[in-house]
């Protein structure tokens, strides 16, 4: 993911502390208690909801992929949650589904990465960027109609060629 929108210049700083926060942080804090899954919860859904506010990439593509990821993250943080806080003798969750249900939210990684390379095709970001992909003939009639450089011809008339070195004011201007 590319973040050069100058606004957002901020954003790595943003990634590296979420993912501090995420390894370190989450080692000081109660070490297998709920009280460590729901700060990672919080954390991640504030990280979700500043990408769907902010939107801080160049593409739309690798912002919907990074909403993708961290929307995965909290779904599987709020299912190791669910889990934790069950109770064992009398489960409220049945733990075929709870597995299921699990390998289906993490297998979303695996369909950002198939969206995220299908995304590195020029015409698949242009779609999602909004933009019209043109055809090569349509690309020739716009390259053929537009007027680039004038002709050298055209360029010596209208441009007064200074023969003085001294008369720089009049220089470039139109003879007239």
């Amino acid at each position: 993911m590319y973040t050069d929108e100058p606004k957002y210049w901020y954003w790595e700083v943003i990634i590296i502390l979420k993912k501090m926060m995420l390894t370190g942080a989450m080692t000081i804090i109660g070490n297998g208690t709920s009280a460590q899954l729901v700060i990672a919860l919080l954390i991640v859904m504030v990280n979700l909801l500043l990408v769907l506010k902010l939107a801080p990439y160049v593409d739309a593509a690798d912002d919907y992929l990074a909403t993708l990821t961290s929307g995965q993250m909290f779904l599987t943080l709020l299912g190791g949650l669910l889990i934790m806080t069950d109770n064992a003798e009398k489960p409220s969750y049945d733990a075929k589904f709870m597995g299921f249900t699990m390998i289906i939210v993490n297998s979303f990684g695996f369909l950002a990465l198939i969206f995220s390379l299908l995304m590195l095709h020029p015409k698949c970001r242009k779609r999602i960027n909004g933009t019209k992909v043109m055809s090569m003939a349509e690309r020739k009639r716009k390259m053929d109609s537009t007027k680039v450089v004038p002709k050298y011809e055209e360029a010596v008339e209208e441009v007064d060629v200074m023969e003085d070195d001294s008369d720089l004011r009049n220089w470039g201007r139109k003879k007239g």
